[in-house]
């Protein structure tokens, strides 16, 4: 089981609520973390970003993908896939964050967008304003 720290996350995801349209539904994320932690494993596609930051957001200071039990072929994935592709995505966000809040609030909202339009049973994780 996953001890996520509720209030922390319930503060960043109204802080981006206020400040990021659309905006990402991190409880929406935190639901399905199992589900989608692992189809992206197994599809070798790279989570966004700001959800690898969700990760860390437990109470006892676990990152939440170390609770999940997984293979062999998995962990082969993730240290020689995954890992290079998460490189280069920490190098984009470093470039976005010294661009400046817009570039890297973009950067954030674009990841996830791309997620979903490769999964789009996965929408809910993106929230529309008007």
């Amino acid at each position: 089981m996953i001890d996520w720290n509720y209030d922390l996350i319930r503060t960043i995801n109204n802080h981006y609520n206020r400040i990021l349209n659309p905006s990402v539904d991190l409880f929406y994320f935190i639901r399905n973390f199992e589900e989608i932690y692992r189809m992206s494993i197994s599809d070798e596609v790279l989570l966004p970003d700001i959800f690898h930051d969700v990760m860390l957001y437990t109470l006892n200071n676990v990152n939440a993908r170390n609770k999940i039990i997984i293979s062999e072929e998995e962990q082969f994935i993730l240290d020689n896939i995954l890992e290079q592709k998460r490189v280069i995505q920490q190098e984009k966000r470093q470039k976005a964050y010294e661009e400046g809040l817009d570039a890297y609030y973009k950067f954030i909202v674009d990841e996830v967008i791309e997620f979903v339009e490769l999964y789009p049973f996965w929408s809910q994780l993106i929230i529309r304003k008007q």
